[in-house]
């Protein structure tokens, strides 16, 4: 089950891609919160990211084991920031959305190794200097994962102008 490598997505992985993302939107129903509980992110959000070559897979020969997307430029929802401040608010950053881990390999680490890995590749491929990602206040699973690879909070942040995100960035070394 081991060598997981990150590569860019592809639409022969959707199958694959939304099974890991239904199971996560269940995984945070039953912790009692109302992120993604509104059918987002749909089949159609992953297919854009997939176009737009920003949707990466952790995977081994035969499974997907976790995907997120990854920004690189200004993400809108980012621009304004409370009760805090970004540490590089003016630097190329990417930012990482839709991040999930299949239900398969839960507890295995793997959401670390997913950022872990996919932050090299942006830091190498991309050039960007920081990292920022964004999460529900209830959700302590993305937080303490965030955190253990280096992100720190920055402030609180507002998704489409209504839902208070909790805010964090890291800055690439």
């Amino acid at each position: 089950m081991g060598n997981f490598k990150l590569r860019l997505a592809t639409t022969a992985d959707m199958d694959q891609i939304m099974v890991i993302i239904h199971g996560a939107q269940t995984f945070i129903a039953k912790q009692g919160f109302d992120q993604w509980q509104d059918g987002y992110p749909a089949q159609a959000d992953m297919l854009a990211d997939i176009k737009a070559s920003r949707l990466y897979v952790l995977a081994n020969d035969t499974q997907i084991a976790a995907v997120a997307a990854a920004i690189v430029g200004v993400d809108p929802n980012y621009r304004l920031i409370e009760t805090g401040s970004w540490l590089m608010p003016s630097a190329k950053y990417a930012a990482i959305h839709r991040v999930a881990v299949s239900s398969q390999f839960r507890g295995q680490h793997l959401a670390e190794t997913l950022f872990t890995k996919l932050m090299a590749t942006l830091k190498r491929d991309q050039g960007v200097v920081s990292v920022r990602v964004d999460t529900h206040k209830q959700n302590q699973v993305m937080q303490h994962v965030v955190q253990k690879v280096g992100f720190e909070y920055c402030g609180h942040i507002y998704i489409d102008g209504n839902a208070q995100r909790l805010a964090y960035e890291c800055v690439l070394k």
